[in-house]
């Protein structure tokens, strides 16, 4: 799901749990869950793709544009929500069970929306261990050529995110081809 699916969805989310149970901490997990994971996709830019532009367009247009060599993601795992989720139950932390509630909003919309950019979906993707044993190589879960581009700018793609390329098959493009195939003319 594009980060600005994320926002939105978060948002409407944690305005209905606050109206809901009046709980601050509750709902400020649930952002964080929600929403604040994100920044280790942030994490992995720097640390692990060692990019040093940092302003959001360039940050965005590196993971649209397929350029990402590497997704460790520690925050977007089934073994951290496990781990959340039983910490929350052993100590009864609104905060923590925030955390996991956004988590539990995150991650399915993660594997619905952004799964039609990987060859087999991507339910498997979210478990740590599947991309550790991957060696935490993009290239093992995404199909660069079913990636979205960047061309409608920041603010489009950041609430819109990833579109299928069109294929030289699909209906948009055909018109096109004809066109440049037709040499009868």
């Amino acid at each position: 799901m594009s980060p600005g699916g994320h926002l939105v969805t978060t948002a409407i989310t944690c305005a209905g749990v606050y109206a809901a149970t009046g709980s601050p901490a509750l709902t400020l997990g649930l952002a964080a869950g929600g929403f604040l994971i994100d920044i280790d996709h942030f994490l992995d830019y720097v640390l692990f793709e060692r990019q040093k532009n940092l302003s959001p367009a360039a940050f965005l247009r590196y993971y649209l544009d397929g350029r990402a060599r590497r997704v460790v993601l520690m925050l977007h795992s089934y073994e951290l929500f496990a781990v959340l989720a039983m910490l929350a139950w052993a100590t009864n932390s609104e905060w923590l069970w925030g955390w996991v509630l956004g988590m539990a909003l995150h991650l399915p919309l993660d594997v619905i929306f952004n799964g039609k950019f990987a060859t087999g979906g991507l339910v498997h993707f979210y478990s740590f261990a599947v991309r550790a044993r991957a060696g935490f190589e993009a290239a093992r879960f995404i199909d660069k050529r079913r990636l979205p581009s960047f061309s409608d700018g920041f603010v489009v793609a950041f609430f819109r995110g990833g579109r299928l390329q069109e294929t030289p098959t699909s209906p948009a493009v055909r018109p096109v081809l004809e066109r440049q195939l037709d040499v009868s003319g």
